[in-house]
């Protein structure tokens, strides 16, 4: 846990909890027990903490958050407020990655080196807290506010060399750290140890307090779209100017504040919900999951197309040390593509890839002897099912077949081969290098050794594996096509494009439906509303009525936009207007007089139409589609979902997820009144039937909570 030895009149105290020697309350007593041992020891003149392994520390254990271990004595804070007031230097040496609580005892410390490879970094605000210990008030004493509010506020990392030149650390060793903090520790100056304590020191540039931190508010108010972290850690910071006992109690209160907040809840929730939804199952069948399969050792994989999703699906198997063999009919596009790779490569770790992980080709047969192939063609069914008899016929019967698919259906692929048990959906998300989720979708006779292949070939590629059921759009797509379809609708009623995306953006997202279709491409949803028979390149289909599709509430607004070759950034014209070389979105009078004149044609009743009900127009049917999909067996649980829409849709992660968000901060049962207003009002449009289980839950007052708990192996 923490152990004690002494190099002549140094102590070292060394934390070897692994993998990551987090700080729960064994380490925390442990190295106090050391460190109140080596303060009455008269031949210890210094004393150095450190860590064995691979890191120093990676701060406090996630898993006391939220019970009393966090504050069985010694507390992190007792621990480092010790360090703090040693009669005898402390020297903390650092590597590997350090973070929070470890960023705290280092501060405490009264001098601060590490290896060339260490960085530090202070996550907290990502988990809706405060970091505490002094950290807000230490901090910005010894490397100034702009710093400070960096790294607390966004979590930002700091290199070795980067917190040498920001004064967080007093030396940066290339090697042999032990050694190094010993005859560093040796050196120290016993006399000067009360200038050494960073909490008697005073903020530099004091003077331009007001300035910095004000700039920074105005920054933190945009950037932050609704989570209060960040805000709130700028309010401890500038309690750094106060006295330092006066500051302790401000960052305590604030402390206080975030650590019961229900953001920081949905930050924790978030936090383990990515962990959990890796012990997948099938719900229909829980024979079938991540303790009973075994996955195929997958050495190398074939990407079949090389166009965006192919160049970075490469890039993401290349990183991870896969060889790649990159099938592409096309001889200029492949030449275009391997281009692409390598400046990807470059920019990630300044190398080209080897020779033998990288191998390009024309022809399928080339394919044969690898254990995955990716299919990353057009989105066209019938294509995907000729490229996968091909693949069927050419490849060795043991290799998996992936395809990457939005929403196209597995089985009708699956069935075009002769081996439907190693045929799975891989979905992929724009950009692939960049995305974190893959959502995983088995198919009827996709096998359990499929599956386990399918999602540690995601862990290995550094992904967040989902595992969702066969259906149109599979879960991510599903729920997301109803936000769209409320925020035309919403058009039709009286609201600007502008007014929709400015309400949910308000309410955290990066960027609303319409501006998000204009950099997706307005075209690609087109193509597939024409591909299903709701529209043609013209029109509605003959015989159908405008504003009626298969019963249900339809809008051609979309539809009338892209008929005009309004396609969005890349036309620079769709829902807004766009200036050469700029991706910002600018009102454009041509939409609003199409808009206008839309609704003078079909009678519609212009209003005021406030943010709150547009944004439980564009979201709640969304999540109603979610208990739909619990209720149907194609989610194991809501984590599977809320995962989804934090990592594929930008969905503001201080809110935990979809439905999370339905369950802990509207609650189900006004969910379900919201669901049943807004059906009376709109009853040509089928979403907004409330679903049987959510009905069911509101009427037992049952949480999802419960589901989550239980949903798990």
């Amino acid at each position: 846990m923490a152990e004690c030895a002494t190099y002549g009149t140094v102590a070292v105290l060394q934390i070897n909890d692994p993998p990551l020697n987090v700080l729960g309350h064994d380490v925390r007593s442990q190295l106090m027990s050391g460190l109140q041992q080596a303060l009455q020891d008269k031949a210890v003149r210094s004393i150095v903490i450190m860590g064995k392994g691979q890191t120093f520390t990676a701060g406090g254990d996630v898993k006391e958050f939220g019970t009393e271990k966090i504050f069985w004595e010694p507390t992190l804070h007792s621990l480092v407020e010790a360090v703090s007031a040693s009669t005898k230097p402390v020297v903390t040496a650092i590597h590997g990655t350090t973070l929070g609580g470890g960023v705290a005892l280092a501060l405490a410390s009264h001098y601060r080196l590490a290896d060339s490879s260490a960085k530090m970094g202070l996550p907290e605000v990502q988990l809706g807290i405060l970091p505490t210990c002094g950290v807000t008030q230490r901090l910005p004493r010894l490397v100034g506010l702009q710093t400070a509010v960096r790294m607390i506020t966004s979590g930002q990392t700091l290199s070795a060399q980067q917190a040498l030149t920001a004064g967080l650390l007093d030396k940066v060793v290339p090697d042999d750290l032990l050694k190094k903090a010993v005859g560093f520790a040796r050196s120290v100056d016993v006399q000067r140890l009360e200038a050494r304590r960073v909490s008697s020191w005073t903020v530099p540039c004091a003077d331009r307090a007001e300035d910095v931190l004000d700039a920074a508010r105005k920054t933190l108010v945009r950037r932050s779209r609704g989570a209060i972290a960040p805000i709130t850690g700028l309010r401890a910071i500038q309690a750094s100017l106060l006295p330092f006992e006066t500051g302790m109690k401000r960052e305590a209160e604030l402390g206080r504040y975030l650590w019961t907040s229900w953001q920081a809840a949905a930050l924790r929730y978030a936090f383990f919900a990515e962990r959990a939804v890796k012990r997948w199952h099938i719900p229909r069948n829980k024979n079938v999951n991540y303790r009973t399969a075994e996955p195929l050792d997958i050495k190398s994989v074939g990407v079949l197309g090389a166009g965006t999703m192919g160049v970075g699906i490469s890039i993401s198997l290349l990183q991870a040390g896969l060889k790649v063999v990159l099938t592409e009919v096309n001889k200029a596009q492949l030449d275009k593509a391997v281009s692409l790779i390598q400046r990807g490569l470059e920019g990630k770790s300044g190398t080209k890839p080897q020779p033998m992980q990288l191998r390009v080709t024309t022809d399928y047969s080339q394919l044969r002897e690898v254990d995955l192939v990716i299919e990353a063609v057009f989105e066209d069914l019938a294509l995907k099912k000729k490229v996968f008899q091909q693949l069927d016929a050419v490849t060795n019967p043991r290799t998996i077949l992936a395809t990457n698919t939005s929403g196209l259906d597995i089985d009708q692929i699956a069935a075009a081969t002769q081996r439907p048990d190693k045929v799975i959906g891989t979905h992929f998300f724009s950009p692939a290098h960049v995305m974190r989720l893959l959502e995983n979708i088995y198919g009827r006779h996709t096998s359990g050794e499929t599956i386990a292949t399918a999602m540690q070939l995601g862990a290995t590629i550094g992904k967040v594996g989902v595992l969702v059921g066969n259906c149109p759009g599979f879960v991510g797509n599903r729920m997301k096509g109803l936000n769209f379809t409320e925020a035309m609708f919403l058009l039709e009623e009286g609201a600007e494009p502008q007014d929709v995306d400015k309400a949910l953006e308000e309410f955290g997202f990066a960027m609303g439906p319409f501006r998000v279709s204009d950099l997706a491409g307005g075209d690609v949803h087109w193509r597939r509303r024409i591909q299903a028979g709701l529209t043609t390149e013209h029109g509605p289909p003959p015989y159908t009525p405008l504003l009626y599709r298969q019963g249900n509430r339809y809008s051609p607004l979309a539809d009338m936009l892209c008929m005009q070759g309004r396609f969005g950034q890349k036309t620079r014209a769709g829902w807004y207007r766009y200036k050469s070389g700029s991706r910002t979105a600018l009102p454009d009078a041509e939409v609003h007089r199409l808009i206008h004149k839309h609704r003078q044609d079909h009678g519609f009743q212009r209003r005021n139409i406030s943010s709150q009900e547009i944004v439980e127009r564009c979201l709640f049917p969304l999540i109603n589609e979610g208990f739909r999909i619990l209720e149907e067996g194609l989610a194991a649980g809501p984590q599977d979902i809320d995962v989804i829409f934090l990592l594929g849709f930008g969905w503001p992660r201080h809110t935990g997820g979809p439905m999370y968000y339905a369950d802990k901060v509207v609650g189900l049962g006004n969910l379900l009144q919201s669901l049943e207003k807004y059906r009376a009002h709109h009853p040509r449009s089928a979403h907004w039937v409330p679903s049987s289980l959510l009905r069911k839950m509101a009427a037992q007052g049952t949480s999802l909570s419960i589901w989550a708990a239980g949903s798990r192996l």
